[in-house]
């Protein structure tokens, strides 16, 4: 540590310093990792900096399913879907019209792109070592529990599936983040879950 009287680098077990003799004891001194010694409000996760990283996963996710489809052949799913949203009259891949009220490759490209592949994204990344995705690495956020320590598997899977009701409730679940104390949105709640800077 740095002593406040002469300036000089000094060792931080001792109760002086080394140099100048200055007592060292007075000094309040900071963890290594203060968000591993519990909540800290003024490094909580803000929407804004939540929102820019959740853009950059999305990136991430379009590219990891633009893969899958090609690797699984889903683009006849992803070409209904395009049919209906254009409104236009949909055809498999032989040209003919579908019985069914919704198509098998509709239901199989809905459920792996849409909901499989983003699952796997957020709840594997945020439970490992790194305990962020890709885009929170960028923005340099962390997902931990009430604690601060690493999340399991199981609840970063309940917070990610816990988005979809914060979403559903015209996105309040997200805008009570700046307005918590914690900045927690609703999934962060109902998950037991924190966002931290770290620094």
């Amino acid at each position: 540590m740095l002593c406040p009287k002469c300036g000089k680098q000094t060792d931080d077990t001792g109760k002086f310093c080394q140099w100048c003799g200055a007592d060292l004891s007075a000094i309040p001194r900071k963890p290594l990792l203060r968000r591993r010694t519990g909540p800290v409000a003024d490094e909580y996760a803000g929407l804004t900096r939540r929102f820019v990283a959740f853009l950059i996963d999305l990136l991430f996710i379009i590219v990891i399913d633009l893969f899958i489809t090609g690797l699984f052949g889903l683009s006849e799913g992803a070409r209904m879907i395009y049919q209906y949203a254009r409104h236009m009259p949909m055809t498999d891949k032989f040209g003919q019209t579908p019985n069914a009220l919704i198509p098998i490759p509709i239901i199989l490209t809905i459920g792996i792109l849409v909901i499989l592949v983003p699952w796997l994204y957020f709840a594997a990344l945020e439970s490992s070592k790194n305990q962020a995705t890709l885009g929170k690495i960028a923005l340099r956020l962390a997902v931990t529990d009430m604690q601060g320590n690493r999340i399991t598997f199981a609840r970063a899977t309940l917070r990610h599936f816990f988005k979809f009701l914060s979403a559903v409730l015209v996105f309040a679940g997200f805008i009570m983040i700046p307005l918590t104390s914690r900045k927690q949105g609703l999934h962060d709640i109902i998950a037991g879950c924190l966002m931290f800077l770290q620094r």
